[in-house]
């Protein structure tokens, strides 16, 4: 890897750090708002309830959060690198042990320079930590790999956790005494007594410091921000001498803080009160929609690490321009009318945390600074509005990726079976996100049925096959082959089976009260059905609850999972037998022990598997197997089906082998309800000329008419 791939982990890693954190950062911003509401009103109702004492309290917790931050960072980020290192054929760098690295690495920084207090180990030490923290991770793993560094090994059979502990003593030293060396060296260097940034303040005075300055801070502040970090802390711990001190007047050679916070940051850095509105605008449905809902109430108190995070604006290539412009904008505006005289600041100060319009008017003393502060954000949400159209067009093209990848990963997860919702990466988050979709869409009734119509060499239409479709609120229509999937992998499919069966008996009383009673129906079972001892009664409830025969059910039995060879199944099998239910297998010939299932229980019809029908016209040798399966098939007086039956030729020539039904596009594609009663009424008796007559067709009700 090289340097700039080296830069971009770190700065990922910086990211996600700041990120983990954001629940300390909350916490301690909650405290600081509860605190400073500037309202005489609510000051003097927490006084009376809590005490003279109260603001004293939030204190200890603003300073418990500030003064931990350098150190928790530093250690977070350490595991954080560590994680991005890792490399396939390595041993991983355990993240207690990582952890740790950093954690003693930073306070022996932290003593070295006299510095063991909340300003040592808060958030000045911001930039520290990030330091220290990426030299850990770095060198932690440079010394593990190092041969001459790892002189206690044990063997590979020892507890993982000592293998390790013993294993990274010797680098854990080294790498210890190097940062201890480098801390008391740094200290014999002579001290830089001057403030780095006073020559250029010195610079911009009688120049239009204050026009300089401002907008210098600006870019420190966001491009800070937009790198992961905290671009306020920054500022207050490395650049305090370009604003006038805390508590001055407003001064047109120096940036001024009240001014900064109120009209430039409106909304916190980025002034993000605009991008939130422009969301509203632009983005109809998703996650960024969802997420600037929820940033609206911090937002209003200046507090956007949310949307700054969960957007992310953070490293976002397409959000860096409008990011920096857009405040930048904002400033020059501000001293602008400052200048003509159109806006006067009084010499108060305000918290951070006051919401816009109320800080204009605080600010102000008047109606100007209010009306002034809606305006910006007009024009800060006007600002954003292209950047967010554009953003929203690449979330939409990356959501229709990751779903393509997730439902490929779901579909392809092989003889063995790993849930996909059980990982913990992006595709896993997506999968379980999917999962509680298609929960929430069972319970609401989202999902339905469509039936694809089946017919008879003759051409009679015989039955039909329930479907299943999944009609997603955001994707649109998914894979039914994925919902089953996700049903099965999480227990859900009891009850995604009891709602097709009911819908499918439903649709099959009504066909039969308008005149179509000798359709058959017939419903996909998954294998994990059959180990429910439910199952078998509930069948039975159900067929009671609609009016139907037993015999006017088909349930075809799915080979995508292997069917337990229990006495529970068994016994459901001779169950459903003994009820008078039509058994089917499903994707007969490319399942799990096909033919031993012809012994195991009573088959009354089995369906092809779709990739022999497919290629039957150019495959010899699939024609030759599904020769054999029909020949079976007529020797056990079973039904043949074959599905994706999409041409006349692939139809004659599979009759020709010896089928007898035949389900796909030729005939039709699957139709809604009302659509089949349409369909029957135009096909049902009515056959084509050719039949093979040493074809068998079944006189059972459910294939004849």
């Amino acid at each position: 890897m090289g340097i700039v791939g080296h830069v971009r982990l770190w700065l990922i890693a910086i990211r996600d750090s700041f990120i983990a954190l954001l629940p300390i950062t909350f916490l301690g911003v909650f405290a600081i708002l509860v605190r400073d509401m500037p309202l005489p009103a609510y000051q003097s109702l927490m006084t009376d309830i809590w005490g003279p004492d109260w603001q004293g309290h939030l204190q200890l917790i603003i300073d418990t959060t500030h003064g931990l931050f350098g150190v928790t960072l530093c250690a977070l980020l350490s595991v954080q690198v560590a994680h991005q290192l890792k490399r396939p054929g390595s041993d991983d760098l355990p993240h207690l042990m990582v952890a740790i690295a950093g954690l003693t690495n930073f306070m022996i920084l932290a003593a070295a320079r006299g510095q063991l207090n909340s300003h040592g180990l808060g958030h000045d030490s911001i930039v520290i930590a990030i330091g220290v923290g990426i030299f850990s991770a770095e060198a932690l793993r440079w010394a593990a790999e190092t041969r001459w560094l790892n002189p206690l090994r044990m063997p590979y059979d020892t507890d993982a956790t000592f293998y390790h502990a013993i294993r990274l003593t010797t680098p854990f030293i080294a790498i210890g005494v190097a940062v201890a060396m480098a801390a008391f060296g740094l200290q014999l260097l002579p001290a830089i007594e001057a403030d780095p940034w006073q020559s250029l303040v010195d610079m911009a005075q009688g120049n239009g410091g204050g026009w300089w300055l401002s907008s210098f801070a600006v870019v420190i502040n966001q491009g800070v921000w937009f790198l992961g970090s905290h671009g306020g802390h920054f500022l207050d711990a490395h650049a305090l001498a370009l604003f006038s001190p805390w508590g001055a007047p407003y001064d047109d050679n120096l940036a001024w803080r009240p001014m900064f916070n109120a009209f430039v940051l409106l909304g916190g850095a980025g002034a993000t009160l605009g991008l939130l509105l422009a969301i509203a605008i632009a983005v109809r449905e998703g996650p960024d929609r969802k997420l600037a809902q929820l940033s609206v109430l911090p937002g209003i108190f200046n507090i956007n690490e949310t949307i700054l995070y969960g957007l992310p604006v953070v490293l976002n290539p397409i959000y860096l321009f409008p990011f920096i412009a857009v405040p930048l904008v904002l400033n020059l505006l501000t001293l602008a009318c400052v200048a003509l005289g159109l806006l006067e600041f009084l010499p108060v100060t305000i918290p951070w945390t006051t919401p816009p319009i109320i800080s204009g008017w605080l600010l102000t003393g008047s109606w100007h600074g209010a009306v002034f502060q809606v305006a910006e954000i007009a024009l800060c949400t006007a600002l954003y509005l292209p950047f967010v159209r554009k953003a929203e067009a690449e979330r939409l093209r990356e959501q229709s990726r990751k779903l393509a990848e997730t439902t490929e990963a779901i579909l392809s997860e092989g003889r063995v079976r790993l849930p996909v919702a059980r990982r913990q990466d992006q595709i896993g988050l997506m999968a379980r996100g999917l999962l509680s979709d298609l929960r929430k869409d069972l319970a609401g009734k989202v999902l339905t049925l469509a039936y694809q119509p089946k017919h008879a060499l003759d051409g009679r239409v015989v039955g039909v096959e329930a479907l299943l479709r999944w009609p997603h609120h955001r994707y649109g229509a998914l894979s039914p082959a994925m919902a089953i999937t996700l049903a099965e992998d999480s227990g859900d499919i009891n009850a995604l089976g009891r709602f097709v069966l009911d819908q499918a008996c439903a649709c099959k009383a009504r066909w039969n009260s308008q005149g179509f009673g000798r359709i058959s129906m017939a419903v996909n079972v998954s294998p994990l059905q059959l180990s429910d001892h439910e199952f078998v009664p509930r069948l039975a409830g159900i067929l009671k609850q609609h009016g139907l025969r037993p015999d006017e059910i088909e349930l075809e039995i799915t080979e995508s999972l292997h069917i337990p060879d229990t006495l529970l199944v068994d016994t459901a099998l001779r169950k459903l037998s003994e009820l008078g239910v039509r058994l089917a297998m499903d994707d007969f010939g490319m399942g799990y022990s096909s033919l031993l299932h012809l012994r195991r229980f009573h088959v009354h019809a089995i369906k092809i598997d779709g990739s022999l029908t497919r290629d039957v016209l150019t495959n010899t040798a699939s024609a030759d197997i599904i020769r054999t399966i029909a020949a079976l098939g007529q020797a056990q007086d079973i039904d043949v089906i074959v599905e994706f039956v999409e041409t006349q030729a692939q139809r004659d020539l599979l009759g020709e082998l010896g089928c007898q039904c035949f389900q796909g596009s030729f005939h039709s594609h699957a139709l809604s309800e009302a659509e089949c009663v349409e369909y029957f009424g135009r096909h049902l008796g009515q056959g084509r000329s050719y039949v093979r007559p040493t074809t068998r067709i079944s006189s059972s009700p459910t294939l004849t008419t």
